[in-house]
């Protein structure tokens, strides 16, 4: 799956993440915002976020920071 759900480990708050653009595709919600915006994204039936394919924070800022790295030795 190319997008996953972040959770940010302080807030508590949720946020997209691609892997296709290797960026954040959602601003952090609230649970219940970020599942309304699911929704809408996938369908009824899409399952809980806490179901869904997952990354790190940690593991998303990486991606990005490599990115922007490899954008800047082009």
């Amino acid at each position: 799956m190319p997008r996953y759900n972040v959770q940010h480990p302080k807030t508590g708050k949720w946020r997209c993440f691609s892997t296709i653009v290797d960026d954040w595709v959602t601003d952090w919600m609230p649970e219940n915002l970020y599942e309304q915006w699911r929704r809408h994204e996938y369908g009824v039936h899409c399952g809980s976020v806490r179901e869904a394919n997952l990354m790190t924070l940690k593991e998303a800022v990486e991606i990005i920071r490599r990115k922007n790295e490899d954008a800047g030795n082009a």
